[in-house]
């Protein structure tokens, strides 16, 4: 009765203070954000990731002194029935399970391990990652305290280089938690941050076959799915393109250029892959010839990331045109072009492909008629795999941000995540472990941090729109995004990427962003595109990638590539830089976990049933929903506006109620009550999906 009273007292005065705050309105909306203000907000997230990282980097030095044993690294499964120290946090929506009002069930002094056995990763693997959040816990818990004093703590999470995961706070990853099958699709080494931290900018071309003999074993939905899997793990930092081929070749609408990798691109792109059909004859040399005019005329046209370009030929290996020569040919004028070859199918002609790759210096892949699911994550893996490598051998250090996205569940809106890689430094060379990173809303970085756009008429490069122009026929005036992931317009003049006689006077480029969200955009893209160095490995680099990815060796000398020459030593000194430490044993190791129903207990997760709560941080968080699902029924009818597209001005009455002094205290109510709470066990929280 007691602990009831006393929340009435506490909403009475929410409410009070809430009225007040609202006289304040007028004065607080005079306030307006600067570009400083979104520095030191982007600043602060990655002040947290560098904590976080040197504190993975810290752990691992200590398991490599011996730190090493089931008694220190004790750790809860995502997939558990329970937690630690659970208890409801207002701050993470409301569930059935916290009675629709206390909010969710989240641990804020632990992290979870997430992990499947679709990972393949060993109890070693496992264990080595728990050991480095049981060492990492309390300087976890530090700052994650300290970013709820400044009402942004969300997640913390980190990917191990096999694809395990290390979330904070800890969470129960679904309503099903058996071990077999939850969350068994999740691979945090194919997610987009993940990526995104390992890889860094790039330009990606994907080369599909789409002739006759791929209709055998329905291998042209295989290459559907691969193509889409390779879209899904590119960011807005990589630029792409498609080129399919069989008698000919083609681009997406004819396109002369790549693009830039938007969600609502690679969405149209999907759909494009989705309408292929397999018909004549497999020219592959056609198809790398109109990849690499793509690839020239971006550069030329100054529009590609000016970074590394990746070629990806997915093909079940039945040519009538070798592209070997038409390889090697290239690569004497371009060192930094990188190539993958994965092969479709059971009766894929394995040496065919191998003898291109051998020759080209390309990693090669397969998957199997019966084992596509796990071919194609391999596929994905090796990509990742090449240029952490890179990364590693070079000693890249930094930030990286990712593009706005939906977060599973969607507690408050579209995120943005800040990652960077963590790196093994017990010895030469490197070891790239993972990956860390730590989240921010957009709705709050509009909210408060992000300044009003310049209202500038002219294009990214400084071109001025034309007032009217044709396009493929079409007549438009101003900023239009017809055929292209974000707003461009034809231009007066010889600027920009001209040579486009699609387009009337033959230039065009990018607007300049539009409203606060194109700001946000803007600046989170520089920040997710800053480095960009020449990547090449050496011939011994190569072998040691085809072994980790499940590979022979080439062995023999080919033309420009002396395989012949690497020793055991070479190929186990790169095999440690990428695949790190291994079992020098056979541990064993298992989670933490209870099996049993969720449903009635204080973790039923249901959430549908509960309304949002607006007085969680942030307070613009229940808008930001609102606006995503009216995104969703609009997207349903076949025109999608981008995810952060609208979102302003649907959270901005909402948003001002979070400003101003008043509004403070309200706060710091919400933080002692959650502190009162730390010790009362109760409800949960389905898959973050970083």
């Amino acid at each position: 009765m007691g602990a009831k009273n006393g929340q009435q007292d506490f909403n009475g005065s929410r409410g009070r203070a809430l009225a007040t705050c609202v006289l304040h309105v007028l004065i607080v909306a005079a306030l307006a954000a600067t570009r400083e203000d979104l520095d030191a907000a982007l600043d602060h997230k990655e002040d947290a990731v560098r904590d976080f990282k040197a504190s993975l980097e810290s752990a691992a030095r200590d398991i490599n002194a011996g730190t090493f044993d089931n008694s220190t690294c004790e750790m809860y499964s995502a997939c558990s029935a329970e937690l630690r120290d659970p208890f409801c946090h207002f701050n993470y929506g409301n569930t059935r399970g916290c009675g629709c009002n206390e909010g969710r069930t989240i641990d804020a002094r632990n992290s979870v391990i997430k992990t499947s056995p679709n990972l393949n990763a060993s109890s070693y693997s496992v264990k080595r990652t728990a050991c480095e959040a049981n060492h990492i816990n309390a300087n976890l818990t530090r700052l994650y305290d300290s970013m709820i004093e400044l009402g942004d703590a969300k997640w913390l999470f980190y990917g191990s280089k096999d694809g395990v995961l290390i979330n904070f706070p800890g969470i129960v990853w679904d309503e099903d938690i058996d071990e077999n099958t939850c969350g068994t699709t999740y691979d945090a080494r194919i997610r987009p941050w993940f990526m995104t931290g390992a890889t860094g900018p790039k330009n990606v071309i994907l080369i599909l076959d789409t002739s006759g003999s791929m209709s055998s074993y329905n291998r042209i939905d295989v290459l559907k799915r691969a193509a889409k899997a390779v879209l899904d793990a590119t960011t807005f930092a990589d630029f792409i393109g498609i080129v399919e081929f069989n008698n000919d070749a083609r681009t997406y609408e004819g396109l002369t250029t790549l693009a830039r990798a938007m969600p609502e691109f690679k969405e149209v792109l999907g759909g494009f892959i989705d309408g292929f059909n397999t018909a004549g004859s497999t020219n592959m040399r056609k198809g790398f010839e109109r990849a690499f005019k793509l690839v020239d005329d971006s550069n030329e046209k100054n529009y590609a990331t000016g970074c590394h370009t990746t070629y990806v030929l997915v093909t079940d290996g039945v040519w009538d045109s070798d592209p070997t020569s038409t390889i090697t040919e290239r690569q004497k004028t371009h060192s930094d072009e990188h190539f993958f070859v994965v092969g479709l199918g059971g009766g894929v002609d394995k040496q065919d492909l191998k003898d291109l790759s051998c020759k080209t210096g390309a990693i090669y892949t397969q998957t199997n008629d019966d084992d596509e699911e796990s071919g194609l994550k391999r596929s994905m893996i090796s990509f990742y795999k090449y240029y952490a490598l890179v990364k590693t051998l070079r000693k890249v250090e930094g930030y990286s941000w990712s593009e706005p996205y939906e977060s599973i569940p969607s507690i408050w809106g579209p995120m943005t995540t800040v990652v960077a890689p963590v790196y093994d430094k017990s010895r030469e060379p490197w070891h790239m472990m993972g990956v860390a990173g730590v989240d921010a809303t957009v709705c709050d970085l509009l909210q408060n941090k992000v300044p009003n756009a310049t209202g500038s008429t002219r294009t990214q490069r400084g071109c001025t729109c034309r007032e009217t122009y044709t396009y493929n026929g079409d007549t438009f005036s101003g900023c239009t995004t017809t055929n292209w992931p974000v707003p461009w317009c034809a231009t007066s003049g010889n600027c920009g990427s001209c040579n486009t006689e699609s387009v009337e006077g033959g230039c065009w480029d990018d607007c300049e962003p539009e409203g606060k969200d194109g700001v946000l955009q803007e600046e989170l893209l520089t920040r997710a595109s800053a480095w960009c160095e020449p990547a090449s490995l050496d011939v011994c680099a190569l072998e040691a990638l085809r072994l980790s990815v499940g590979k022979s060796k080439c062995g023999s000398n080919e033309i420009n590539f002396e395989y012949a020459s690497c020793t055991d030593a070479d190929i186990a000194n790169y095999s440690w830089a990428i695949d790190g430490p291994q079992d020098p044993g056979s541990a064993t190791y298992t989670l933490k976990s209870v099996q049993s129903s969720l449903k009635g207990t204080k973790y039923d997760m249901n959430a549908d049933e509960c309304e949002c709560d607006d007085t969680m941080q942030p307070t613009c968080a229940c808008a930001a929903i609102e606006e995503m699902m009216k995104r969703k029924e609009t997207c349903s009818g076949g025109d999608c506006t981008p995810l952060h597209m609208g979102l302003f001005l649907g959270i901005l009455i909402p948003c001002l109620f979070c400003f101003g002094f008043i509004c403070n205290k309200i706060r710091r109510m919400y933080l002692n009550r959650a502190r009162e709470r730390s010790q009362v066990q109760t409800n949960i929280f389905v898959q973050p999906q970083p």
